[in-house]
């Protein structure tokens, strides 16, 4: 009787390490696929990072494009605040030139005037992806940003 206490002590022992090793192995798989969706993680954070970087950056060349020039003949004053006579003449003869030609100005005749049929940048990206061309290409072609050319694509590619 005691033979078989011990067998059955045996086997009980071998039923709960073999237990033990498949729950430790799958808490190792577990561990390792956290891992890697944190790596994953990581590398969506890095990428969007990236194209905010690249769009923040577009968008002040953009800016600064868009801006008028800032040094106009009204800001140059010297040193104790008034503008110099020779500006003020210039200026004077630039607002006198201006209303001259405001009165002289005539529409355009109709037939002098060509429409032209301009496709939008959204249909020349999409267009020129189906000619072949790769994002570098579209992207010079089209004086646009790289990345911007890459989501316009991704979000076209979902639709």
């Amino acid at each position: 009787m005691a033979t078989f206490l011990l067998v059955i002590s045996f086997i009980i022992d071998g039923v709960i390490i073999l237990t033990l090793l498949t729950i430790s192995t799958r808490v190792k798989k577990n561990e390792e696929l956290e891992m890697r969706q944190e790596e994953v993680a990581r590398e969506i954070e890095d990428m969007f990072t990236s194209y905010l970087m690249e769009i923040k950056e577009e968008n002040k060349r953009m800016s600064s494009w868009l801006q008028p020039d800032k040094h106009s003949i009204h800001d140059q004053k010297t040193e104790d605040g008034k503008a110099t006579a020779e500006e003020s003449v210039s200026s004077k003869h630039f607002k006198a030139k201006a209303s001259e030609e405001h009165t002289n100005y005539s529409p355009p005749v109709s037939n002098e005037r060509k429409d032209l049929f301009e496709r939008s940048d959204n249909y020349q990206i999409l267009e020129l992806r189906r000619d072949g061309y790769s994002v570098d290409e579209i992207a010079k072609k089209l004086d646009r940003g790289k990345t911007e050319i890459e989501l316009f694509l991704k979000f076209q590619q979902k639709h």
